[in-house]
């Protein structure tokens, strides 16, 4: 019963490990993905907008992890769900950017459903503990407005180096 488990989360970690790209020559992908999103996080944190055609190279530059994760349609789909949310928190509510929901949405295409809960969960953290420092310093108030690109680039290098 136990080599059973021991051997499923021996399994778990290889496909999260070819999930992610670590050790299986995507090291040139990551880094161009790592200049994409520092990007789109400096266009964020400047000017609050992102230009549509920089999502769009976004969008291109995911077409070959997909094409390479061809067949793992539910896990793609699953890592998605977290841009499709932010989308609609967007779309209903105009609190949120709809590029961060495309960001979203892009890196949940390409770290599959675990690696995409683990970007936006880390990033809503992050972004939880700048917006409660900023409150306390008086720096913010509650209607201030925070870019969340950067807090998902971050999130992303977290996921990619642990």
């Amino acid at each position: 019963m136990q080599v059973i488990r021991h051997a499923a989360a021996a399994e778990d970690k290889i496909k999260w490990e070819n999930t992610v790209g670590i050790g299986d020559g995507t090291m040139w992908f990551n880094i161009l993905w790592a200049v994409w999103l520092l990007t789109v996080s400096i266009l964020d944190f400047r000017s609050r907008r992102v230009p549509f055609w920089i999502l769009g190279a976004g969008g291109v530059m995911v077409m070959p992890e997909v094409i390479r994760r061809w067949g793992d349609y539910p896990d793609i789909l699953l890592g998605m769900l977290p841009g499709f949310t932010l989308l609609a928190v967007a779309f209903a509510t105009k609190k949120a950017g709809y590029g961060d929901g495309i960001v979203l949405l892009l890196l949940g295409m390409v770290l599959g459903r675990r690696g995409g809960l683990m970007v936006f969960g880390i990033a809503l953290f992050l972004a939880a503990v700048c917006s409660a420092f900023l409150l306390v310093i008086r720096k913010a108030g509650r209607n201030t407005k925070i870019p969340f690109l950067p807090f998902l680039a971050v999130g992303w290098v977290i996921v990619m180096v642990f």
